[in-house]
C-alpha cells in the first residue's frame, strides 16, 4: 500500500503535473524543474519580505480547474499578494526530495484550508466537498484544533488531533504526507525496495519509552537515510477503532515543540500513512472535525 496521495492537476498548458497532498507541509510550492517544463520562466514573480526574497508563480498561471482549488494565501504574504500563488521552490532543496518522491508541485497545509476532504486510502480515492456534521455519538468523530488569529480565523492549517498509543493519549499533526526516506537497512527491515514509503513520527522521549516498555517491539536502528531509528507499533486506537502494525521514525524533542509556530499548542508526534492506510478519513477544515472509518 503506497499510503499517500498524489493529485493529477490538469495544467493550462495540457501537461498533467502531479502533486503530492501533505497535510503536514509548511507550503504550497512548484518545483523549479516543473517550471521549466511548463516553460513558465517568464511567469515568476518576486517579494521580498525583511531582507527575504521569495519566488512564486500565481495560480492562476498555472491551472484553472473548477474542481480542484486554489490554494489560501499563508498569513505572512498577505499585506503583499493578494492573489493565490505557488512558491518556487528551492533547487537545492527540492531536487533531492523530488529523487525519492517523485512529484511535479507539493500540495502543503494552505492548498487544504477551507475544504472538506476525504482521504480513503482503501479505495485509493480522494474526494472534496464532503462536510461532516458533529455527531455527539459518533466516537469515531473528533474535534480538530489549530492555532488561530486573535480574530478567531484559522492562521494556520495544521491539524492538531489525539490518538492512542500503549493506553496513553498522545497529540498529533494529522500528517498525510509523512514520509521516511529509507537506508539499505530500513528497505531490508520493511521488506521493500522502495527508496521512501509513508510513515509517522513521534518525538525521541516518547520513543525510548516505548522501546523500554515494551523491548519486543521491532526497532529498525537506522532505518532512515538520516540515521534515525524505526519502531514497530503492533497497534494505534483512534476513537473505537484499532490497526496495526503502525511504522513511526524518531524524531528530536525539540522538532515537536517548534511545531508551536504553526499549531495551536506543541504535539508530540504526525500521524501519516503507515497508520491512515487502514482507513477512510473525512476531515473537514470548516467545521474542524475529522472522522475514522475502517
Amino acid at each position: 500500500m503506497e499510503g499517500r496521495f498524489y493529485l493529477k492537476i490538469p495544467a493550462l498548458n495540457g501537461d498533467t503535473l502531479l502533486g503530492l497532498c501533505d497535510t503536514g507541509g509548511g507550503y504550497t510550492a512548484i518545483y523549479p524543474k516543473t517550471v521549466g517544463r511548463l516553460k513558465m520562466d517568464s511567469k515568476i514573480a518576486h517579494v521580498t519580505i525583511k531582507n527575504e526574497t521569495t519566488d512564486y508563480i500565481l495560480t492562476q498561471e498555472i491551472y484553472d480547474n473548477p474542481v480542484i482549488p486554489k490554494p489560501k494565501l499563508n498569513p505572512y504574504f498577505r499585506a503583499y499578494e493578494q492573489n493565490s500563488f505557488f512558491e518556487v521552490a528551492d533547487q537545492a532543496t527540492s531536487s533531492s526530495f523530488t529523487t525519492y518522491i517523485p512529484h511535479d508541485v507539493f500540495l502543503g497545509q494552505f492548498f487544504f484550508i477551507g475544504h472538506a476532504w476525504i482521504f480513503d486510502y482503501q479505495a485509493g480515492k480522494i474526494m472534496i466537498n464532503a462536510p461532516l456534521g458533529e455527531n455527539s455519538g459518533d466516537k469515531n468523530i473528533q474535534k480538530l484544533s489549530f492555532k488561530r488569529e486573535k480574530s478567531g480565523n484559522k492562521q494556520f492549517a495544521h491539524p492538531r488531533m489525539s490518538l492512542s498509543v500503549d493506553g496513553d493519549k498522545v497529540d498529533m499533526l494529522f500528517d498525510t504526507g509523512a514520509s521516511f526516506i529509507l537506508s539499505e537497512a530500513g528497505k531490508v527491515g520493511l521488506g521493500t525496495s522502495r527508496s521512501s514509503v509513508a510513515g509517522s513520527f513521534i518525538a525521541k522521549s516518547i520513543f525510548d519509552t516505548w522501546r523500554q516498555r515494551h523491548p519486543d517491539w521491532r526497532v529498525l536502528e537506522k532505518g532512515e537515510l538520516t540515521g534515525s531509528d524505526l519502531i514497530e507499533v503492533p497497534q494505534v486506537q483512534i476513537g473505537t477503532l484499532v490497526a496495526g502494525p503502525v511504522w513511526f521514525a524518531s524524531r528530536d524533542d525539540e522538532v515537536w515543540r517548534r511545531m508551536a509556530s504553526s499549531m495551536d499548542k506543541p504535539v508530540k508526534g504526525a500521524i501519516g500513512g503507515s497508520f491512515l492506510q487502514y482507513f477512510k478519513v473525512q476531515i473537514d477544515y470548516n467545521n474542524d472535525l475529522i472522522r475514522f472509518e475502517k
